[in-house]
């Protein structure tokens, strides 16, 4: 026959595949991954174990992985999700044997399955509607941790067989037997007789039987039929078939006696372990069963040695402490509050108080209801529906509440959870105040002013929540930062309110501002046109870095000194000409602007005169261009002759020419030569003396006492040079 693989095969498997070497039987952690493996057809036990599998979901203390159906019946697979369903549990992973075998001793057959199911469950459905047991098996251990899973086998094997025959998939990369190294701490095995014997289990399917346990490659722990036949349990004849599917299927099965715990002492070691519950006669030895080739199919024997990893237990605890421990779970079908809806199922945060209808099953007059934990004594109105009154505060702010349904008869059992939310709807902003703040301003309270706020509601600049203060369901308010007002720009300001039920508002718009400049002074306020490019101080308020002085609405380089103070650089093209230049300094936007304007003078400078040329000229000569050298002319400066304009010509800033004509110097005497130019500024200068002298003398009348002084004529005349003859006294 097939042997246990062998020591030396054994360990190398388990350093391939990671599994922990054997050793004392370990109790798990809870809560414990299950996958229970029933037949659920010819005994009516199967029911008993689910009920009291899902009592233990219940306690937390097992996490179910799977259900696997291994009986060949049409309707085993359907009643496990019938059950599965009336705990609240619709989506539990189920995988049905879909073969024809084993169908001997009745095994494929039942009296209460399709009953149970058309009553409790869907009407009509079959194993056909359910994936392969095998796929099943592959499906949750590979979604599982590695060396977590306890598989609780009561039934019969070919499923277990077809996931170690199985080759690697689109589901794992492993073979079946590497997939159950790799991730199952433990077979329990509720069937055989031990150390030895011959059970219905085993002896129906005596081919897959001996395969499993000559080829499972972890531990494999067995709760023998001895240790469960006087264990005798059932569902609580006092509750009703018309609710209860467990003690509806026990009446079905056999009139409701209560029937040997076969599957549930096996679930119970899986679960908590040895505890003060079992010993263990047989450890870690070997186990093996005939198939149905050899005289005897289904007998199993147990031998100690080889060591690979299998063990049987016996029981410790009384046969009346096992009952007690197992009736407990089973007839939790009877009282165990089960919650199925709750209506409404959402409340508006801020509202008043509320009442909320509990729908379920196994409801008492002496239920409680507990809300986030904390019990609150409902309203009973019958055995399937509660209610209860949330208060103002429950609902004051978003978020859920957990609500369940707590019995104290029949263990203290508490409901599943369901929860209610407390939804809020979506803020609307409809102003905030202020709507603006001057640029360096430092933190500035904002009021927003909406509807619909809840004090999880918080107002928002740029997207960034800030620290908000819930006034009422239509006002909040905030601190903008010194940050976000350091510099001007436009922000965008919301509220926003978090989910569930909440959102965001529409947006409206908060303005950091630059400010209005304003001028109080320049320095200079005016400097003489052509006096070259200077630097200008502008004083005055409200500058920033960044504002820009204009000279007849043009900017120019501008040095940010301070807030009150400015200078920019004046070009010469800017002072060339004499005029008024209005000074005005701008800011950007937001906000900002241009100050009302300064005027900075360009003035014409007063002209002087330090010599003119020629200084003396003849009387009655022909007319004649006058030098004038001096500082301060410009373009415009005209030269004047005894007060009178002469045609000028601008030579340099130091030197004019104007044309005399002969009139000008008819007679003898002096001429005032001034030079003038005009406003602004401007003016006259200091006057030089241009000398007129006659040809042989004065040709007025000489005064009494001069004499007329011979002209030497043997002298070249020079109208320019001093006469000849002149008169003296």
């Amino acid at each position: 026959m097939n042997r246990r693989l062998s020591t030396v095969a054994l360990a190398c498997l388990l350093l391939f595949t990671g599994t922990r070497v054997f050793g004392q039987l370990q109790s798990p952690t809870p809560p414990v991954n299950i996958i229970i493996d029933s037949d659920m057809a010819i005994s009516v036990d199967d029911v008993g174990d689910h009920a009291m599998l899902w009592a233990l979901v219940n306690r937390g203390e097992v996490n179910v992985l799977a259900e696997v159906c291994s009986s060949a019946n049409d309707y085993s697979a359907p009643l496990m999700h019938a059950i599965a369903t009336y705990y609240g549990h619709p989506n539990v992973l189920i995988g049905a044997h879909q073969g024809s075998t084993p169908n001997l001793e009745n095994s494929a057959t039942s009296n209460y399955n399709q009953q149970i199911v058309n009553r409790f469950g869907i009407a009509g459905d079959t194993r056909a509607n359910y994936p392969d047991a095998v796929t099943v098996y592959r499906q949750a251990l590979a979604g599982a941790p590695d060396h977590s899973v306890y598989i609780v086998a009561s039934g019969y094997f070919e499923p277990l067989q077809g996931l170690l025959q199985s080759p690697a998939d689109s589901i794992s990369p492993l073979t079946g037997v590497q997939l159950v190294a790799q991730k199952v701490v433990r077979l329990v095995v509720g069937a055989g007789f031990f150390p030895s014997g011959n059970e219905h289990n085993m002896r129906v399917d005596a081919d897959a039987a001996s395969f499993l346990y000559a080829n499972w490659p972890v531990e494999i722990v067995n709760v023998g039929v001895e240790v469960s036949e006087n264990v005798i349990t059932g569902p609580d004849f006092s509750s009703t078939t018309t609710t209860d599917p467990i003690k509806a299927a026990y009446i079905q099965a056999n009139g409701g006696n209560p029937v040997p715990g076969f599957g549930q002492v096996p679930l119970l070691f899986a679960v908590r372990g040895l505890g003060a519950n079992f010993t263990v006669p047989g450890f870690n030895g070997q186990t093996t069963v005939e198939n149905f080739s050899q005289p005897t199919p289904g007998q199993n024997n147990w031998f100690s040695t080889p060591q690979v990893g299998d063990s049987y237990l016996a029981a410790q605890a009384s046969v009346a402490q096992l009952e007690a421990i197992l009736n407990t779970l089973v007839q939790s079908s009877s009282n165990m509050p089960i919650l199925g809806s709750i209506s409404p199922t959402s409340v508006t945060a801020g509202s008043s108080a509320q009442t909320i209808t509990l729908t379920g099953k196994n409801f008492f007059s002496d239920s409680q209801v507990t809300v986030n934990g904390s019990n609150r004594t409902p309203t009973f109105i019958n055995a399937t529906q509660l209610s209860v009154q949330l208060s103002s505060s429950d609902v004051a702010q978003s978020g859920q509440l957990a609500l369940n349904v707590a019995n104290s008869e029949g263990g203290g059992w508490t409901s599943n959870t369901i929860n209610v939310s407390i939804t809020t709807t979506v803020p609307t902003l409809s102003a905030i105040s202020p709507t603006n703040v001057p640029a360096g301003s430092g933190p500035v309270t904002i009021t927003a002013t909406g509807t619909n706020f809840t004090t999880s509601s918080a107002i928002q600049v740029n997207g960034a929540n800030l620290a908000t203060a819930f006034v009422n369901s239509t006002q909040l308010s905030a601190t903008i930062p010194a940050t976000v007002t350091a510099t001007a720009g436009t922000f965008s300001v919301d509220v926003s309110t978090p989910s569930p039920g909440g959102g965001t508002s529409g947006t409206l718009v908060f303005t950091v501002t630059n400010p209005a400049p304003s001028l109080a002074s320049l320095a200079p306020n005016n400097v003489n046109a052509g006096s070259g490019a200077f630097t200008l101080t502008v004083n005055g308020s409200g500058f920033m870095n960044g504002s820009v002085v204009q000279v007849n609405g043009s900017s120019r380089t501008t040095t940010f000194v301070s807030a009150t103070r400015l200078t920019a650089a004046i070009a010469a093209s800017d002072v060339a000409s004499a005029g008024s230049l209005a000074i005005t300094v701008v800011n950007a936007a937001p906000g900002g602007g241009t100050s009302a304007a300064l005027t900075l003078a360009v003035l014409n400078p007063v002209p002087t005169i330090s010599n003119i040329s020629p200084a003396t000229t003849l009387a009655l000569g022909p007319s004649f261009t006058l030098t004038v050298n001096g500082s301060g002319f410009i373009a415009g400066s005209v030269v004047e002759v005894n007060g009178t304009p002469r045609p000028t010509k601008f030579v340099t800033p130091t030197q004019l020419t104007a044309q005399l004509s002969n009139d000008e110097i008819l007679s003898v005497g002096q001429r005032t030569i001034t030079v003038f130019n005009a406003a602004p500024g401007g003016g006259t200068s200091n006057s030089a003396t241009l000398t007129v002298i006659g040809l042989l003398g004065q040709l007025t009348a000489p005064s009494p006492g001069q004499v007329l002084e011979p002209l030497d004529v043997r002298e070249p005349l020079d109208v320019r040079a001093e006469p000849s003859f002149y008169l003296t006294a």
